[in-house]
């Protein structure tokens, strides 16, 4: 059962559900009439966390917000190893001469890189059909379904054009970082309380002008990067 939600949010959930019902049949638009066999790994990635929510649903825990941030967890785990491997494996096969290059990060392609893009745009696609099937976001305009909005025209697009993979590849490496994990589990601790601050202070004016500047900060700062791989597009 979803979590009763006022009008306001209702509407910004209908919004963001029909964006993602589009972004769906453009995927199999263009796996089916364009034959675009590689993007089946989109479609695999959204099976692959759904079926792993199920898991953890059936046996741990039936908590929406538990489950969803153990896959989430998952999914920061399994696009570590890739990233890691992906760059790994070039710098052992073509060393690090012109890697980082600007023609290179643009049109060029690193091994297993469009494969790891795909799977990580279907674990977006996952999140945000279960954030909205369980209410799991707030506000009027919440920014984690905004954010995931984000992240699937930016990826789609750059997939269906062959363009800024390996950029947007770099952009994952957010999900090596350890504070990530760490930004992951303080909800089991305190719902949406992402900031140790927040945390300790959270019934203070204090406490709530740090945890909203916290999400301010992520929101923008991991959102720059993708908006300058979508003008590229």
């Amino acid at each position: 059962m979803g979590r009763t939600r006022p009008p306001t949010q209702e509407k910004s959930g209908a919004f963001f559900l029909a964006t993602l019902l589009l972004w769906f049949v453009s995927v199999w638009f263009e796996i089916l009439f364009n034959r675009r066999t590689e993007l089946g790994y989109i479609i695999a990635g959204c099976g692959f966390y759904q079926l792993a929510n199920w898991v953890c649903r059936r046996f741990v825990s039936r908590d929406p917000l538990f489950v969803n941030t153990s896959v989430s967890l998952l999914h920061s785990s399994i696009t570590s190893a890739s990233v890691v491997f992906i760059l790994v494996n070039h710098w052992l096969q073509n060393g690090s001469g012109g890697m980082f290059e600007h023609s290179q990060l643009v049109g060029g392609t690193w091994a297993w890189a469009h494969q790891a893009l795909c799977f990580s745009c279907g674990y977006f696609a996952y999140d945000q059909w279960d954030m909205l099937h369980y209410g799991l976001y707030s506000g009027f305009i919440p920014s984690i379904l905004a954010h995931h909005l984000l992240l699937l025209m930016c990826f789609t697009l750059a997939l269906y054009r062959n363009v800024t993979i390996n950029y947007l590849i770099l952009t994952l490496i957010c999900e090596v970082c350890f504070i990530h994990s760490l930004m992951l589990l303080f909800p089991f601790v305190n719902c949406f309380h992402v900031s140790l601050i927040g945390l300790v202070y959270r019934n203070t004016s204090f406490g709530q002008i740090s945890h909203n500047c916290n999400w301010s900060c992520l929101f923008t700062l991991s959102n720059q990067f993708k908006l300058m791989c979508i003008v590229v597009i």
